[in-house]
């Protein structure tokens, strides 16, 4: 149950400001202006060279060399901040180097270094292979490691040597959180970008949950048969392979919508009047929770992927004839 309690917290916690969104791309990115709102990027190298409101990156090279005066959550190969973050520091990747300061820092990779020019203001919890802390943590610093180098200072630090696959293990916990935050802000972009859509999808999930439960569970299975039978063929080869893509983007979205009818129905049961991202957001964290409890967390983790795969196939067939007459 403490766990449980953690990563809701983590969930409220690491959630960045709902803002207008700005999504760039490319395989070299560069930000020279400065944006006030959050800045969504993917490239091959991402550099920040002007201050944003927030920011949510992935790429292979992650360069932050301007302000951010909201929270920062990264993924890459090689990560490098070299300016303040007013907010929270969210990063995974093989090589991290933070050298400015930020508020908080959930941080998994291979190597990670913490700059002397860096200050935690609250508390700091690193995995890795190899982690140095030249900086300094107000707060508390807990530190998962094979090899650990303080020469800084936090208020207290909690250090436990991880070997093979304890070690691994206390990464991936690290980065299953950070997963779950992942799919939170993608709830939100589809919010956002695609209510029609998104709303859709969601009155199926409310309208006959019993049905689409059973439906998504069944079709789930004959997919499975369906894309591993098209797959042993050469000729149905390129076939399955289009057809498992669109299945797997399916069965990691159908949750999403499930969340949004969870939290929904909650608020209509105390009658509460908030907004749609608020609502995502209170059903996400209950069936985030809900799904890791033991034994019983598995088959409701099941219920909830089939309510929603058969919630989108009844939405698309209801949908169907808008959807192709779009392409015409």
């Amino acid at each position: 149950m403490k766990r449980l309690i953690i990563i809701a917290l983590m969930l409220i916690l690491l959630l960045p400001p709902v803002q207008a969104l700005q999504m760039l791309s490319g395989d070299q990115v560069s930000i020279d202006s400065p944006i006030d709102d959050d800045v969504f990027a993917s490239g091959g190298t991402v550099t920040i060279n002007a201050p944003v409101a927030g920011a949510v990156i992935a790429g292979g090279t992650i360069i932050i060399n301007a302000p951010v005066s909201g929270d920062v959550f990264v993924a890459g190969g090689q990560i490098v901040l070299n300016s303040d973050v007013e907010g929270k520091i969210v990063a995974a990747g093989g090589d991290i180097d933070l050298r400015g300061d930020a508020k908080n820092a959930v941080i998994a990779g291979g190597n990670v270094n913490i700059h002397s020019t860096a200050v935690i203001s609250r508390d700091a919890v690193i995995a890795g292979d190899t982690v140095s802390n030249a900086g300094t943590i107000i707060g508390n610093l807990t530190v998962r490691a094979e090899d650990f180098q303080n020469t800084g200072s936090a208020g207290s630090v909690d250090f436990k040597k991880s070997e093979g696959l304890q070690g691994l293990q206390q990464v991936m916990n690290i980065f299953s959180i950070l997963a779950t935050v992942g799919f939170l802000i993608i709830g939100i972009i589809l919010l956002k970008l695609f209510p029609a859509q998104f709303f859709s999808v969601e009155e199926e999930v409310r309208k006959s949950p019993v049905k689409n439960t059973l439906v998504g569970f069944v079709l789930i299975i004959a997919s499975v048969i369906l894309i591993f039978l098209l797959a042993v063929t050469l000729i149905g080869f390129p076939v399955a392979l289009i057809m498992g893509m669109l299945f797997i983007i399916a069965l990691m979205l159908s949750g999403l919508f499930v969340s949004f009818a969870v939290g929904r129905k909650i608020i209509d049961v105390f009658k509460v009047k908030t907004s749609d991202i608020l609502i995502f957001l209170l059903g996400f964290v209950i069936l985030s929770l809900l799904v890791r409890i033991p034994y019983a967390g598995a088959l409701i983790g099941i219920v909830a992927i089939s309510l929603g795969f058969g919630a989108i196939i009844y939405a698309l067939r209801k949908n169907w004839q808008s959807i192709t007459t779009s392409f015409t």
